[in-house]
């Protein structure tokens, strides 16, 4: 009879599934239990707090309801409104020189010998020191007066440099710097997995009926890179809406308000004003805003691997 019930199983692999299916939520319930109390709960606070008037200085619990108050406060306020606009701008300038950059380096490295093994190595380094370490040294890089991207650099061909910091629209440039510096590396290590999965009897079919380099790349790498591609963009978009590193350690929001972006408004308007039923307000409208973006870049990946 055992014999006869083994035989059922492997004939039936879904029943296996069904009778083992008890021990796979015994085993996912811990972590399921972890989720809910450090993600879900923390949560459903905030979300009850965007509707609560909780100024932290003033009381240690929420002092009312207030119903949308925080929301359509955050709407009109000025400041909000600006914080988004140079939050959009540093994702939308950022993320394709990224892609563009990445994309080319991984092309450039590109093989097997010694050199380019130590190049690979030497490209991901922006991406694994601390980012307040890299904030700290790009202010020193930064100096409008000792620094050596104003004195050395653009000394060396002529260019009296700008006040880096000091300046609205140059604060705005030296944060995107930074950012395409130190994050290129993960679109470079992504793009550089993905050309070694394409198959290399169809490139050389391709090459043998005489097709060039754009065309091997446009109509045989371009498509089969696809997926990778949404990848990172996906990823890459959802790190910069929530950059607050480099702007923490480099301008701190200033001058004035011009390189403040929703991350950091959030952190001073909780952490610095202690206004945390506005700042909870600002939190949520931000996610929702957050979720539709990555959720639609999201679908896309799906319909890309589909069509594979």
């Amino acid at each position: 009879m055992k014999c006869e019930d083994n035989i059922k199983l492997k004939d039936n692999p879904r029943r296996k599934i069904r009778q083992d299916r008890g021990w796979v939520y015994l085993f996912l319930f811990p972590a399921s239990l972890m989720v809910v109390g450090i993600q879900l709960v923390p949560l459903l606070y905030s979300f009850y707090l965007s509707f609560q008037n909780w100024v932290l200085l003033q009381s240690s619990s929420p002092q009312g309801f207030v119903g949308l108050e925080n929301y359509k406060f955050a709407l009109q306020d000025p400041s909000f409104t600006r914080t988004i606009q140079f939050t959009l701008f540093l994702t939308f300038t950022t993320v394709p020189m990224q892609i563009l950059i990445g994309t080319g380096l991984a092309y450039l490295v590109v093989g097997n010998s010694r050199f380019l093994h130590a190049s690979r190595a030497l490209l991901v380094l922006p991406m694994v020191v601390a980012p307040i370490a890299i904030g700290t040294l790009w202010r020193l890089l930064y100096n409008d007066s000792a620094g050596p991207i104003n004195n050395h650099l653009l000394n060396l061909v002529g260019i009296v440099g700008p006040n880096w910091l000091g300046d609205s629209f140059w604060a705005k440039i030296a944060i995107v710097i930074i950012e395409i510096w130190q994050w290129t590396p993960f679109v470079f290590i992504v793009i550089s997995a993905a050309l070694t999965t394409i198959p290399q009897d169809i490139m050389q079919a391709a090459e043998v009926d005489g097709a060039s380099r754009f065309q091997l790349f446009r109509y045989i790498e371009l498509p089969l890179l696809a997926p990778a591609f949404l990848l990172v963009l996906m990823f890459r978009t959802l790190e910069s809406l929530l950059t607050l590193d480099s702007v923490l350690s480099l301008t701190r929001g200033g001058p004035g308000t011009s390189t403040l972006n929703v991350t950091y408004y959030i952190y001073a308007k909780a952490l610095r004003e202690f206004d945390l039923g506005e700042a909870s307000a600002d939190s949520w409208m931000f996610m929702a805003v957050a979720s539709v973006l990555i959720f639609t870049i999201f679908r896309l990946t799906v319909r890309s691997e589909q069509r594979q």
